[in-house]
């Protein structure tokens, strides 16, 4: 029978600087002198020592900074996602302007108030004048009405979902801040 004999790298603990003997697959090894854990990096036809603890370390600090790019990459999107939905619910306006200012419920009151005030003058006029003509003082009315309505439903859902959007963002917000 052949005894077979396995070849040995010899390389250097990172820690202590001691001799180490090493068969070419290993992975790891610990020093005989101070058992200090090592990870062996083949590369090539070359091969290095690092100490378990620094590989430690640097896998924590990439975790830490792929958790805060994921974070701000959510941030991101989060941002673009409101930006989106904002400019699609204000408009345009008759120019074909972006609208920019969110939804303002005294601008709707007195809007549409003064549509529903000149439409009670028209019914009252039209009435003495002639009766059919107060029809359409009684569609203005009606017009005002639910035009009020939808404005402050309108309103109400933009303020409603840039709530939801703030909290969102400041939960990330805070999430970035404290590293998590």
């Amino acid at each position: 029978m052949k005894a077979v004999i396995a070849r040995l790298i010899s390389l250097r603990c990172d820690h202590c600087g001691a001799p180490i003997d090493v068969k070419p697959k290993a992975k790891f090894v610990t020093c005989g002198y101070c058992h200090a854990s090592l990870a062996i990096h083949h590369t090539g036809s070359s091969y290095s020592t690092e100490l378990i603890e620094d590989l430690k370390e640097t896998t924590s600090a990439l975790v830490k900074d792929v958790a805060l790019i994921k974070h701000n990459a959510a941030l991101d999107r989060l941002d673009e996602q409101w930006e989106r939905w904002r400019l699609q619910t204000l408009g345009t306006n008759k120019h074909g302007r972006q609208i920019t200012q969110p939804p303002n419920p005294v601008v709707s009151i007195f809007g549409f108030g003064f549509v529903f005030v000149f439409a009670l003058v028209w019914t009252g006029m039209a009435a003495r004048m002639f009766a059919p003509m107060a029809l359409f003082g009684m569609v203005f009315l009606v017009m005002a009405v639910v035009g009020l309505f939808r404005s402050f439903s309108k309103t109400n859902e933009y303020h409603a979902k840039r709530q939801r959007y703030m909290q969102e963002r400041q939960s990330l917000v805070e999430q970035i801040q404290n590293g998590d």
